[in-house]
C-alpha cells in the first residue's frame, strides 16, 4: 500500500495485458491495463472520490488474453481505535487555531491504526457533547478528509467548539450545567474501510448555568456495537 493506493509490482519479464483485483466476495473489484514496458499497476482504494474497499483477502491476478499467468493474495485489514479525546483548554500546546476566539473549546481525537492497510476518515459524529446541548441536537456531524495510514496514529482536530456551553457572545441557549451532574460524550469516526471506531468520555458539569465548569472525569474506546462503512455490524 502507498497512501490510498495498492501498488502491484510485476517481474520485468511478465507479459501481462492486465491485472485484475478480486475482492473477498470473489467479484471483480477493479481491472488495470498494463502499459507497454510498465512493471507496475496501481489501484486506488481510498479517497474523496472513492467508496473505499471491503477488508479481507484479495486475489491479484495477472492475465494475458484469456489466460492467467500469475496470481497472488493479499490481506487488507485496517484496525482502528480512537485512543484519546482532548479538550483544547487542557492541552494548550497542541496545534490549535488560536486565531479563533473559541479555540479553547475545540476538541481533537487520536485514531490509531494497528492494521496492515489504511482507511480514510470521512466524518466525525459527536453525540451529547456540550455543543450538542447548546444547539439542542443529540448528534452533530462534521466532515473530514483524513488518511489513516497503517501502523500510525493520526490526530484529527474538530472544526467546531465541541466543549462550548453557551451561545455565541453569551446569547441564545445555555447548557443547564447545575442540573446535569456527570454525562457522557461520544465521538464516532465514520471511515471508508473497517469498523467505525468510537470513544466514550465522561464529563462532570458544575458551576452555574451562566458560568459552567467542565471536568473530564474519564474516557476510553467503546466496545459497543460498531458498524462498517457499508452499514453492516462489525
Amino acid at each position: 500500500m502507498t497512501e490510498t493506493d495498492l501498488v502491484v509490482e510485476l517481474a520485468s519479464d511478465t507479459n501481462a495485458d492486465s491485472v485484475n483485483l478480486i475482492n473477498p466476495n470473489g467479484e471483480m473489484n477493479s481491472l488495470q491495463r498494463v502499459q507497454e514496458g510498465a512493471t507496475q499497476v496501481t489501484f486506488q482504494l481510498l479517497g474523496e472520490a472513492e467508496d473505499g474497499y471491503t477488508p479481507g483477502e484479495y486475489r491479484v491476478v495477472a492475465v494475458t488474453g484469456d489466460d492467467t499467468i500469475g496470481e497472488t493474495t493479499i490481506s487488507l485489514e485496517p484496525e482502528l481505535t480512537i485512543t484519546a479525546v482532548k479538550w483544547a483548554q487542557n492541552h494548550p500546546d497542541m496545534d490549535w487555531d488560536k486565531d479563533r476566539s473559541t479555540w479553547q473549546q475545540l476538541a481533537a481525537f487520536s485514531i490509531e491504526n494497528t492494521g496492515n492497510a489504511p482507511s480514510f476518515l470521512t466524518m466525525a459524529q459527536w453525540t451529547d457533547a456540550p455543543l450538542c446541548r447548546v444547539k439542542s441536537q443529540k448528534t452533530m456531524e462534521f466532515g473530514h478528509n483524513t488518511l489513516l495510514p497503517a501502523s500510525e496514529t493520526t490526530t484529527v482536530y474538530s472544526s467546531a467548539p465541541i466543549y462550548q456551553t453557551e451561545g455565541r457572545l453569551g446569547m441564545g441557549a445555555h447548557v443547564n450545567c447545575s442540573d446535569l451532574g456527570t454525562a457522557p460524550l461520544t465521538v464516532t469516526g465514520i471511515v471508508q474501510a473497517g469498523a467505525n471506531p468510537s470513544y466514550l468520555q465522561t464529563i462532570e458539569y458544575g458551576g452555574t448555568n451562566n458560568s459552567c465548569e467542565l471536568t473530564i472525569v474519564d474516557g476510553g474506546p467503546t466496545d459497543s456495537t460498531q458498524t462498517t462503512s457499508n452499514g453492516e455490524d462489525a
